[in-house]
This record gives structure tokens, C-alpha cells and sequence, in this order.
């Protein structure tokens, strides 16, 4: 499944020239009200990943990307007799992307954890110049190479619940799920309703849902991103 590309292709020239081929990348959105990660047990349904079955310090097989600096950048680490996908991006946007293709009537909303240890400068996400954000995770609709696609964003500065046209991607949308640094390290359980944000942003029923993305980015900024992930489990 391609990825990289589409959604934050135009951060260089050689990204846009890439952006048809790539596509696991660019926005969505709907959050709903985050709740700490101590504070709730994960729902039932459909694991996608929870990254136990990879080797410590390795990159998750499944996964793919277009650009070999993603296995400098993401791979998995242990805390407390658990396995997750750590990311560390310096002055570097490399996203990659799981697979799994689905009707999204049927399986509407994606749950998942997420902290951050360290972000990129307070700017505006919505400048093209500044797009990047310490943790983003994309849901990738109707097809793989001009898809449209919904990123739900771990912001510096923008108020929860900000939604945007992402400024590198006509055909993405951003959603503000999370915003500022005051709970660095902290684990965060959060729900996106991708289904009913996809028709309240695009005005129409989705196609095939293609698969979701990571990504930690933080070249526009010439900056640092640390976070880590966990736990996607998709529901009705």
C-alpha cells in the first residue's frame, strides 16, 4: 500500500512529484473528549495493531514506507511488560502505514493511545511552512493513490477540535484532537468517529477505508519529535 506522499508531499518538490504514488498520509478528524490512559481500559473490537509480536528495537514488519530513514525513526520498545511503537524524528518526516482495507459503515470509529515526550515549536499547523506536529495518525479513504484522507493531530498551540484543510493536501482534512505539552509523558486513550467525521468533512458517504498512518514530523521546523503509540483497535 503506498503511502508517504500525498497528504505532506508538498514539503519538497521530490514529495510532490512522489504524491500519486504515496498516499498513507493525510488527515482526519473528529475527536472526541480525550481521557488519560489510566483512566480507562481499551474497548473491545478489532485489533489492528498493538505492535506485541515485533522484536525489541526492530521495525514493525507490517508496516510500510517509501523512504529506509523510517527504520531509524520508528521502532519498538517495552515499558512495564508492554510493546509499543516509539518514534524519534530530528529535522525529519518520514510516514509509514498499515493496511487494511474495510467498509467503514461497518467498523466507524478508531481507538487508540498516544504520548508525546517532545514537540516541535509553538507555530500555526495550518502554514504550509510549519506543518509539523510531534504525533498525527491518518485514516487513508476510497483509494490508494489520490485518496482522501482524514489526519487527527497532536498540535503545539491549536485549540481541540480545530479543523482544517490540510495546507499541503487539498483532498486531506485535519482535525485538533490533542493540543499543548502540559501532559508530556503521559499516555492518552483517544476514539475518532472517522466514519461521520469523513461526511461532515467531505459532505458525502466514504468509500473503502485503505488503511491509517503514523506519523512524527518535524523537518519544517528543523526541530524534534518524540512519541509513541499504541493499541489501534477499531469499532462499530
Amino acid at each position: 500500500m503506498p503511502l508517504e506522499g500525498v497528504s505532506d508531499a508538498g514539503r519538497s518538490k521530490k514529495r510532490i512529484r512522489t504524491a500519486a504514488i504515496f498516499c498513507l498520509t493525510i488527515v482526519c478528524v473528529a475527536g472526541l473528549r480525550p481521557i488519560p490512559f489510566a483512566a480507562e481500559i481499551a474497548p473491545q473490537g478489532h485489533m489492528l495493531e498493538d505492535f506485541e509480536g515485533y522484536a525489541l528495537h526492530t521495525f514493525p514488519p507490517k508496516w510500510r514506507f517509501r523512504n529506509d530513514e523510517a527504520r531509524k525513526i520508528y521502532r519498538i520498545e517495552t515499558e512495564n511488560n508492554n510493546r509499543f511503537l516509539h518514534a524519534h524524528a530530528e529535522k525529519q518526516s518520514v510516514q509509514i502505514g498499515l493496511e487494511h482495507i474495510f467498509d467503514p459503515s461497518k467498523q466507524q470509529r478508531l481507538h487508540w493511545r498516544w504520548r508525546i515526550h517532545a514537540r516541535p515549536p509553538a507555530v500555526d499547523e495550518r502554514m504550509p511552512e510549519s506543518h509539523d506536529a510531534a504525533a498525527q495518525v491518518y485514516v487513508i479513504f476510497d483509494n490508494q493513490y489520490v485518496p482522501r484522507v482524514i489526519k487527527y493531530m497532536w498540535s503545539a498551540t491549536l485549540p481541540i477540535g480545530t479543523r482544517f484543510t490540510h495546507p499541503l493536501y487539498g483532498r486531506g482534512r485535519v482535525v485538533v484532537l490533542r493540543s499543548g505539552s502540559s501532559k508530556v509523558g503521559e499516555w492518552f486513550r483517544e476514539t475518532a468517529s472517522f466514519y461521520e467525521d469523513y461526511k461532515n468533512l467531505f459532505g458525502e458517504e466514504p468509500g473503502k477505508v485503505q488503511g491509517i498512518a503514523i506519523l512524527s514530523s518535524s523537518d519544517l521546523t528543523k526541530s524534534l519529535a518524540i512519541a509513541d503509540y499504541d493499541d489501534f483497535i477499531l469499532l462499530p
